[in-house]
C-alpha cells in the first residue's frame, strides 16, 4: 500500500512541476527579465575592453576579469530575488483565477503535492536561469581574460539555497496577502537580511573589530533572522577564496533552510484551510 502510494507521489510531483515550468516560461515578466540579464551581460563585456588606471597604475586584465566576475555574481545572486519573487506571486491565483487550480486538485493530486509541484517547479526555473547567467558570466571571463574563475559555478548552485527560501516566502506570503503586497514583504524581509547581516559581518572583521569596542555584542534577532546574504556571502568565497567571517558557514546554511522549512510548513497548514 505505502509503495503504490509512494509511486503515485513521486509522478504527480514532477508532473505539477514541468507543468509550472512551462506555464512560467509563458509568462512576459520572465522574457522581461531575459532582456534585462542580457542587457547586463553585455554591459559586463564591454568591461574587458579598454584601459583602467589606479593611483597611476595600469590596472590588470586578469586582476579586472577576477573583480568584475565576482560583482557580477552578487549582482546575479541579488537580482534573482526580484525574478523570484515576480514570478511565486502569482501562482496561486493565476491557478485559482483560470481553474487550473480545481483541474489539478480534481485528479487525484493531493493538496500538498500541488503546493509542493507549484514550488519546486518555479525554483527549477529560477535555479536554471541563474546558472546559466553565472555560466554565461564566466565565459565572457574566460573569452576575454583566457581563464575561468575558479569556484564560479558551485556558488551558484549553493546560493539556489536562498532562491528556495525566497519562493517559498513568497508563495506563503500569498496565501494571506494580495499578490503584490506579498512580493513586497518578500523582498523587505530579504533586504533587512542584507542591510542587517551586512552590518554584522562589517562589525566581525578583523580589522573592525580592533578599532570598535563592545563589536562582538550583536542583538539576538540579528543572529536568529534569516541568513539570506550571509548564505550568498558564503558562496561567494568559492570564488575569492577569502575566509567566511561573521559566523560558521554551518549556521548560515542551517538557518536558511530552517526558515524554508518553517514556512513551507506554515504555507501547507494555510492551503489545507482555504477553499477551492
Amino acid at each position: 500500500m505505502w509503495r503504490e502510494q509512494k509511486n503515485k507521489m513521486t509522478p504527480n510531483l514532477i508532473r505539477i512541476s514541468l507543468v509550472t515550468v512551462k506555464d512560467l516560461v509563458r509568462q512576459k515578466s520572465f522574457y522581461m527579465l531575459l532582456v534585462v540579464a542580457i542587457l547586463f551581460l553585455l554591459l559586463l563585456r564591454n568591461c574587458y575592453h579598454g584601459s583602467y588606471i589606479v593611483n597611476n597604475q595600469p590596472v590588470d586584465q586578469m586582476a579586472l576579469g577576477f573583480h568584475a566576475s565576482l560583482i557580477a555574481f552578487h549582482v546575479v545572486a541579488a537580482g534573482m530575488f526580484l525574478m523570484t519573487t515576480l514570478l511565486a506571486m502569482g501562482i496561486f491565483s493565476r491557478d485559482r483565477e483560470d481553474g487550473s487550480m480545481v483541474l489539478f486538485l480534481a485528479r487525484a493530486v493531493d493538496r500538498w503535492q500541488y503546493l509542493l509541484g507549484r514550488i519546486a517547479g518555479t525554483w527549477v526555473l529560477s535555479t536554471l536561469f541563474m546558472f546559466l547567467l553565472h555560466l554565461t558570466i564566466a565565459l565572457i571571463g574566460l573569452a576575454n581574460t583566457g581563464s575561468m574563475t575558479g569556484g564560479y559555478l558551485t556558488a551558484s548552485l549553493m546560493c539556489s539555497v536562498n532562491l528556495l527560501f525566497a519562493i517559498v516566502l513568497t508563495c506563503t506570503c500569498s496565501l494571506f496577502l494580495p499578490n503584490v503586497m506579498a512580493a513586497l514583504f518578500s523582498l523587505i524581509i530579504i533586504g533587512v537580511s542584507f542591510v542587517s547581516d551586512g552590518a554584522y559581518q562589517l562589525m566581525h572583521g578583523e580589522a573592525l573589530r580592533q578599532v570598535i569596542a563592545g563589536a562582538n555584542h550583536t542583538a539576538p534577532w540579528r543572529i536568529l533572522y534569516p541568513k539570506v546574504y550571509m548564505l550568498q556571502d558564503l558562496a561567494s568565497t568559492s570564488i575569492s577564496g577569502r575566509p567566511f567571517e561573521g559566523m560558521t558557514p554551518a549556521y548560515a546554511c542551517l538557518n536558511v533552510l530552517f526558515f524554508t522549512a518553517a514556512l513551507a510548513a506554515v504555507a501547507l497548514w494555510r492551503f489545507h484551510q482555504r477553499e477551492i
